[in-house]
């Protein structure tokens, strides 16, 4: 079975007091980056924040993006608003419903009104393609003939332009949720292409200025970093965390207590120095003993 990582989790109360300060309004940062080595419990930690976002009262509403695409399938901007959307549900984001629908839609090639006088006529679609098709006798009533007509794929002018249309939709909604607050927590961000970062700085990242009511958790090895270092209108609002501090022989007592795994003195110096740096081995030597011993007494 699954391990409850949030039954599991111990420790890291430094880091969330960070976060829970922001979410306060105790600090004026308002993107907490995590840029660790991997196996360090980055997305254990943002699983517990969402866990809290939640039980807060008023709760806050929270998504949480995964980038790494063998498990999310986050390629690009539109799937990046579409998770958030999932989270966020329909009835809080109306503008990037509506945006995704105008980009999505089928449109029609060829709109054919018949009737007489000025109501009378055809209306080739925009995205149409007429190369080698045939348009006869246009302009009598009723008989107008159309062959060999395709859609034609969006231009990169048009691509770009439905890229600013969801990134102000996002923004709208996104405003619109004040005072409600709001946090998106971005996991696994050295995934990310550069094309969705560029996307993500300049219609999130950038706007968060005037968003008081939205906070960011990033977390990503350190091979995301040069995209932070850079200095940017919204460097001022960032809380950099670049280690964990190592779990003490109390936190790893509880994380084995809580899964109802026993260990020996015998033992205990080994595990000790197996997972006081390594918080996945940690979980990954309980997943060991739990098979061998039949399962945790939880």
């Amino acid at each position: 079975m699954p391990r409850d990582i949030l039954a599991d989790f111990v420790d890291r109360r430094p880091e969330l007091a960070r976060f829970q300060r922001m979410l306060g309004g105790q600090s004026s940062k308002r993107i907490l980056l995590v840029t660790v080595e991997g196996e360090q419990g980055k997305s254990c930690l943002l699983q517990r924040i969402f866990y809290e976002c939640e039980q807060r009262r008023p709760p806050v509403h929270v998504a949480l993006l995964d980038f790494d695409q063998r498990r999310s399938g986050l390629t690009d901007y539109l799937s990046v608003v579409r998770e958030i959307r999932r989270y966020l549900r329909d009835e809080r984001v109306p503008a990037i419903c509506a945006c995704e629908d105008e980009i999505t839609s089928p449109r029609s090639v060829v709109n054919i009104r018949t009737g007489g006088g000025s109501t009378a006529g055809v209306d080739f679609g925009k995205r149409s393609d007429f190369t080698d098709a045939t348009v006869r006798d246009v302009a009598s009533r009723d008989l107008i003939q159309v062959s060999n007509v395709s859609e034609a794929p969006p231009s990169a002018a048009l691509m770009a332009q439905q890229q600013d249309d969801m990134g102000r939709a996002l923004y709208r909604d996104l405003a619109a949720l004040t005072p409600m607050r709001v946090a998106l927590l971005l996991d696994t961000f050295e995934h990310a292409s550069s094309g969705t970062c560029e996307w993500l700085e300049r219609w999130l990242f950038q706007p968060l200025r005037q968003l008081p009511h939205v906070f960011l958790v990033v977390a990503g090895r350190p091979a995301c970093r040069p995209f932070f270092a850079q200095t940017r209108l919204w460097s001022g609002l960032l809380d950099i965390i670049d280690r964990f501090t190592p779990f003490s022989e109390d936190d790893i007592q509880t994380h084995y207590h809580q899964r109802g795994i026993p260990i020996s003195e015998m033992e205990w110096p080994v595990f000790l120095e197996l997972a006081r740096p390594n918080p996945m081995a940690m979980a990954q030597l309980g997943d060991l003993l739990e098979r061998a011993r039949g399962g945790g007494a939880r």
